[in-house]
């Protein structure tokens, strides 16, 4: 039993050591490859870029810098997707888009490899020559650019999608639609507010009212302008103002006659 535990602790060791020593060179070989694969595609977008861009009064005065651009933006995306399936993409739906992308940008590389070779066998250059395929040339010319236009478009679909950005989202989401929908419950309280207050005027009795207002603001306001008025008729028209008020009152309370069957049968209002 000693000599099976000793075998097992020693068996253990050298399993451990191996599967260190297995990792650390595997891995300085795979990011090597990496990076030589990254430098020669790099060359080959390089030449790419700038053939396209040669000629071009937009970029005359920087073209040694601008070539540059498109090879940073590619060969950037191509080691920052795989160190992100590594070490930072954490949502499941961010991983499995930077496992597909790698391979479409990988792709555009391989093309762009491929097209650079099939140029250095020309002798006409990049634009008109007679050598290049029609599909290649097609591909330099309108597909390259819009898959450079692509990468940024792809990193921000990648931030979105991490868990942080997509809590962040959500949250504002729902708070944007709390803000919308009280706004809409204000306005329907304003036009509520804004009807009664219409139908309130139209009323008869808001009608009748603001005429007696009208009436008495009159007589006061005249009798305070023309000292004159002779205080008997001023208060001869409040009398007949308020007993007005009382007649129209006196009519509101009127009670109701009701037929029935042949007998009139007298219904007062309750008050």
């Amino acid at each position: 039993m000693k000599d099976f535990d000793k075998y097992l602790s020693r068996s253990k060791r050298i399993s451990d050591s191996v599967e260190k020593s297995g990792n650390g060179l595997g891995m300085v070989i795979s990011w090597l490859m990496i990076l030589v694969g990254v430098v020669v595609t790099a060359i080959q977008t390089h030449s790419l870029s700038y053939n396209g861009m040669k000629g071009s009064k937009l970029y005359a005065d920087w073209l040694d810098v601008a070539s540059w651009l498109p090879v940073i933006l590619l060969e950037g995306t191509a080691i920052g997707l795989t160190l992100g399936r590594l070490y930072f993409f954490k949502g499941s739906e961010q991983r499995r888009l930077g496992f597909v992308a790698s391979f479409a940008v990988w792709g555009v590389l391989a093309i762009n490899t491929l097209a650079q070779f099939a140029i250095g066998y020309s002798d006409g250059g990049l634009v008109g020559s007679p050598e290049l395929p029609a599909p290649l040339l097609f591909y330099v010319r309108y597909v390259l650019p819009l898959s450079i236009v692509a990468v940024p478009y792809l990193w921000k679909w990648l931030l979105d999608l991490h868990p942080d950005s997509q809590e962040r989202i959500a949250t504002l989401e729902a708070e944007s639609e709390y803000n919308a929908q009280w706004r809409d419950i204000q306005r329907e309280q304003r036009d509520q507010i804004i009807n009664a207050y219409r139908e309130a005027q139209t009323s008869p009795e808001v009608k009748n009212a603001v005429n007696r207002m009208v009436s008495k603001a009159a007589i006061d306001r005249a009798a305070q302008i023309v000292g004159q008025i002779d205080s008997h008729d001023v208060e001869e028209s409040r009398q007949k103002i308020a007993e007005d008020e009382a007649l129209l009152s006196g009519e509101q309370q009127k009670p109701r006659v009701v037929w029935q069957g042949g007998k009139i049968v007298e219904n007062t209002r309750p008050n």
